[in-house]
């Protein structure tokens, strides 16, 4: 490392004099760390700029959410040391899968270092779907439980590359960022689990009748599909009809996954005591 190595950030910020920004853009394609550096940063805002529908270039001055730093001006200003490096980016993207499979994702993006549940829905991706003892949220900043921990942005950056749609809505969902799991559902191509998934938001929302209108038809295709079920028990809960919620509960124990199927019988109970 020498003096260079320090300056990435005062560099991206534009607020290098011209002749130490010059000196910069020399040092760069000499310095491995650097321009790894460079590179992480990059696939971490475009990662950012698509969760919110936007392009790179176009990007708000402000942070978005998830503490990701605005590389848009820097980018426009620096296009001729952009170009390679995201090429190269590009193609080492190739290798993504081979690298770092769906194992290898730190426990913290789908909270597997928990030992309760803040979410009473459930999620179509199986890394999102271990049960464990519901416990609501108590607070913190956006509905998520102080100490969870920030949600780490390069295993979000690899499912991207990945196309791992469910990962990363499951990633956000489970740490309380609706809005970028909205964002990333409304340009998935339509299937049974992204529909399971869009009623999660819409319950969330408190948006019970659109969250039947999408779990319907999920049910009708796979009738034994238990998130779906599960789920449609939850919307119909809420709207009052506990006797139709408490047959779905029964599904879902009936199919007999473990967690899942005393918590279901449990909540089945309830309802039917409650429509009593």
């Amino acid at each position: 490392m020498n003096a260079h190595c320090t300056r990435l950030h005062l560099f991206m910020d534009g607020e290098l004099s011209e002749s130490d920004a010059e000196g910069f853009r020399n040092h760069l394609p000499r310095c491995a760390a650097c321009e790894s550096g460079l590179r992480d940063l990059l696939q971490l805002e475009l990662l950012a700029a698509r969760a919110l529908g936007t392009g790179v270039a176009e990007a708000p001055a402000a942070k978005p959410e998830g503490n990701v730093v605005s590389l848009g001006a820097w980018v426009r200003k620096n296009a001729r040391v952009v170009a390679p490096l995201a090429m190269a980016a590009s193609l080492c993207a190739v290798f993504v899968p081979r690298m770092m499979p769906a194992a290898d994702v730190p426990a913290v993006v789908f909270l597997e270092n928990q030992t309760t549940r803040e979410l009473e829905a459930r999620l179509s991706d199986p890394r999102a779907d271990q049960w464990r003892r519901y416990s609501p949220m108590r607070g913190g900043a956006d509905g998520v439980e102080a100490g969870k921990g920030t949600l780490p942005l390069r295993p979000l950056a690899e499912m991207e590359e990945r196309k791992d749609f469910r990962g990363i809505v499951a990633a956000y969902v489970l740490h309380g960022q609706w809005q970028q799991a909205q964002a990333v559902l409304a340009r998935e191509p339509a299937s049974l689990a992204r529909d399971s998934d869009l009623a999660v938001v819409a319950l969330q929302d408190g948006r019970y009748q659109d969250a039947l209108a999408l779990l319907d038809p999920v049910v009708r295709a796979d009738p034994r599909n238990p998130q779906a079920l599960w789920n449609r028990g939850l919307a119909l809960r809420a709207l009052h009809q506990e006797a139709r919620a408490a047959r779905d509960f029964d599904q879902v124990a009936a199919l007999g996954e473990p967690g899942w199927s005393d918590e279901a019988r449990k909540l089945a109970e309830e309802l039917r005591a409650a429509a009593r």
